[in-house]
C-alpha cells in the first residue's frame, strides 16, 4: 500500500503532532518527504525528532528507509511500456500460459480493487453522478478516455447535462469559460499521467467545479483536489497497464446510478427508445416511417 492511503484511509494512527507531519507530505507528495529530515520539520512546523517518531510510526526504522520507499512509488509511477519490456515483463510468462496468466491476474486484481475504496467514498460519487444540479463532463486520456466515453454514454441515458469533453485543444480551453460550481467533472488519470487531462480538470477546479477521479494506486497528480478518488490496481502480466479492474469500477457506478434514478430514469429510456424505434438504429427497431419523428413525453396529449 502506498504511504499516501497509508495516511488518509485512517489505518494509522497519528498524534496532533505526526498531523502537521502527514499534512505537510501530502500538501507536495511525495517531493516532501525526498527532502532531509529538518526540511520537512521546518516544512510541517515540529521538530526533527517529531518527524522521526512520524516515519517510526509508519513502520520505517529510519528516515533513509521511508525515502526509499517513497523513490520507490515514484519509479511504479512513472514506469512506461518500454521500461517495462526492457526489464523483461514482456517474457516474464511463458506464451503458452499467457491466455490463463492474464485471466487470472484479473481476478486477482478485481478481488483487490473491491477493497481499494471505501464504501462511503463510492457512495458520495454515486450522489454527485445523480445530482440534477450538477451538469457532468467526462474526459480521460488516451486509453482511459475509452472508459469515460462509456460511462459518458451510459449516464447519459440516464439523466440530462452529461456531455464529454473535446479532444480538441482549443475547444476545451473555450468550454472551460462555462464551467463553475454547477460542475462536476468525472477524470480518468493513470501512470504516466497525462498533461491536458491535469490541465483542463485543473483549470476547472479553479473555476469552482468538483472532480470525480478514477486513478491507479500511485495517483495522478488530480488526486490532490479530487472530491472522490477511485483507485484501481492497473498491473497485470503484460507491460501494458490493464483497465480491467478500472472498468468493473464504471460498471459498478453504473448500476449504482440506474438503481438511485429508476424512479425518473425509465420515461427518459422510454422516450430514447422511441426515437431509436422510429429511426432504426439496431435490428429489431425497424423504421416504420423515417420521415416521423415522436413528439416528447411531456407533449403527449396535445
Amino acid at each position: 500500500m502506498a504511504i499516501r492511503d497509508r495516511l488518509t484511509d485512517g489505518s494509522v494512527q497519528l498524534t496532533p503532532s505526526d498531523l502537521k507531519v502527514a499534512r505537510a507530505l501530502l500538501a507536495d507528495y511525495p517531493a516532501a518527504g525526498l527532502n532531509t529530515v529538518a526540511q520537512l520539520a521546518a516544512l510541517a512546523g515540529v521538530s526533527g525528532p517529531t518527524v522521526v517518531r512520524f516515519v517510526s510510526r509508519l513502520g520505517f526504522e529510519r528516515f533513509p528507509d521511508f525515502q526509499k520507499a517513497l523513490l520507490s512509488e515514484v519509479q511504479a509511477r512513472m514506469n512506461s511500456p518500454l521500461a517495462m519490456i526492457d526489464a523483461g515483463k514482456a517474457a516474464a510468462v511463458p506464451q503458452e500460459q499467457i491466455y490463463r496468466e492474464v485471466i487470472r491476474s484479473c481476478v486477482v486484481m478485481l478481488e483487490a480493487t473491491s477493497g481499494m475504496v471505501p464504501a462511503a467514498d463510492f457512495e458520495t460519487a454515486a450522489r454527485l453522478v445523480t445530482d440534477p444540479a450538477l451538469r457532468l463532463h467526462f474526459i480521460g486520456g488516451r486509453f482511459s478516455g475509452y472508459l469515460a466515453g462509456m460511462l459518458w454514454q451510459h449516464l447519459r441515458q440516464l439523466r440530462a447535462d452529461c456531455q464529454m469533453v473535446s479532444d480538441n485543444w482549443p475547444d476545451r480551453v473555450d468550454s472551460l469559460i462555462d464551467i463553475g460550481r454547477r460542475d462536476l467533472i468525472v477524470a480518468f488519470d493513470f501512470r504516466r499521467y497525462q498533461v491536458d487531462t491535469i490541465q483542463f480538470v485543473t483549470a476547472a477546479t479553479e473555476r469552482g467545479a468538483q472532480v470525480i477521479l478514477f486513478t491507479d494506486p500511485w495517483a495522478s497528480p488530480l488526486a490532490a483536489n479530487a472530491k472522490v478518488v477511485l483507485a484501481a490496481p492497473v498491473e497485470g502480466p503484460s507491460p501494458f497497464d490493464t483497465m480491467v479492474p478500472a472498468l468493473a469500477q464504471v460498471e459498478a457506478l453504473i448500476a449504482a446510478v440506474t438503481t438511485r434514478l429508476s424512479a425518473n430514469s425509465r420515461a427518459r429510456i422510454a422516450e430514447i427508445e422511441a426515437l431509436r424505434s422510429l429511426s432504426g438504429i439496431t435490428e429489431d427497431q425497424p423504421v416504420d416511417n423515417p420521415n416521423k419523428m415522436p413528439r416528447r413525453a411531456d407533449q403527449a396529449g396535445e
